[in-house]
């Protein structure tokens, strides 16, 4: 009786996500949904004093005889003063926000790094796996111009077997190929 070897494909390969490369770029994600989520409740808020302030009838006197005979004058004095605050939070808030917005410029730099170094085996091997099924293609061409070449030298009419030049690789001798599989080997992806 046979053993069944049992084969596991391998686990394939997942890029992280900036945040999951760094605590710091994951931070400042967070801290930028939190002040967004502050700048959305101080807008409603805003339009919401806004709208009362509008709607407000005007004061029957100046605040300051209204004083003197101990009545209110001025029933938006209490929501203009929390919209000056309002506002001067949003633009706070709006200032925060660039500061975020900059320093995740920069952690993205970093972290990008981080995944770059974890990936590059497999980035390499992928790059590697073309230029094999390049190499292939390459020597499959050199088969197919010889039996073309053979045709044309014994000056055989070929035309019925439909001629299918591979022209979209570039010339046989400094193609697309052999370009591709320079900038590997000088990258360092790729020996043959």
């Amino acid at each position: 009786m046979a053993f069944l070897k049992k084969t596991t494909t391998p686990e394939p390969f997942r890029v992280p996500s900036l945040a999951e490369a760094s605590t710091e770029y994951a931070g400042l994600i967070a801290k930028r949904a939190e002040l967004l989520a502050q700048q959305s409740t101080l807008t409603a808020e805003r339009r919401d004093l806004e709208q009362k302030i509008a709607d407000a009838p005007a004061p029957a006197m100046r605040p300051g005889v209204a004083a003197l005979l101990g009545e209110t004058s001025d029933s938006t004095t209490g929501l203009r003063a929390r919209l000056a605050e309002v506002q001067k939070l949003g633009a706070d808030i709006t200032a925060a926000l660039e500061i975020v917005r900059q320093r995740l410029a920069v952690a993205r730099g970093a972290a990008s790094k981080t995944i770059c170094a974890m990936a590059r085996p497999e980035y390499g091997r992928r790059v590697a796996a073309i230029c094999d099924a390049l190499q292939a293609l390459a020597a499959a061409r050199a088969a197919y111009d010889d039996l073309r070449f053979e045709f044309d030298t014994q000056d055989v009419s070929w035309g019925s077997l439909v001629p299918m030049s591979p022209n979209f690789l570039g010339d046989a001798r400094d193609g697309h190929i052999q370009r591709y599989l320079s900038e590997a080997k000088g990258a360092g992806y790729y020996v043959d």
